[in-house]
């Protein structure tokens, strides 16, 4: 669907499938105009912390050097995985939800600050309308 068949305006922010102008939001459940929606994210990420490869292999391979070697499983990695679910409700009872995978932290901010950005331009078409 282009952006002519629901309304004027280029598109604003798009998180996943869901794609808003000023004035529509389109899911693939349907198009609504933004004003009538309410937009909530669940961050569902896990992050975990790992010793990497790479140290435990510099453990084995200077072994003959016990201390120093031991310093090598001080190294750590930070692994996130997981998806932020992001719901649009609108006023006439239909709903989309959009899992949106996540594979590291700065993907994680991305989606995140989108969905923001997505409530606040509900926000400022609700303050428009009064």
């Amino acid at each position: 669907m282009s952006m002519q068949q629901f309304g004027p305006g280029p598109t604003l922010v798009q998180v996943g499938n869901v794609t808003a102008n000023e004035a529509w939001i389109v899911t693939p459940a349907g198009t609504w105009p933004i004003a009538d929606v309410n937009v909530t994210s669940v961050d569902q990420t896990s992050t975990t912390t790992h010793t990497p490869a790479w140290a435990i292999i510099l453990v084995v391979v200077f072994i003959w050097f016990f201390f120093l070697s031991l310093l090598f499983l001080l190294a750590r990695e930070t692994r996130v995985a997981g998806y932020i679910a992001i719901h649009i409700s609108a006023r006439n009872g239909q709903s989309y939800t959009e899992q949106v995978p996540v594979h590291d932290a700065q993907q994680r901010a991305v989606v995140l600050s989108r969905a923001g950005y997505l409530q606040a331009l509900i926000g400022h078409a609700r303050a428009i309308r009064g």
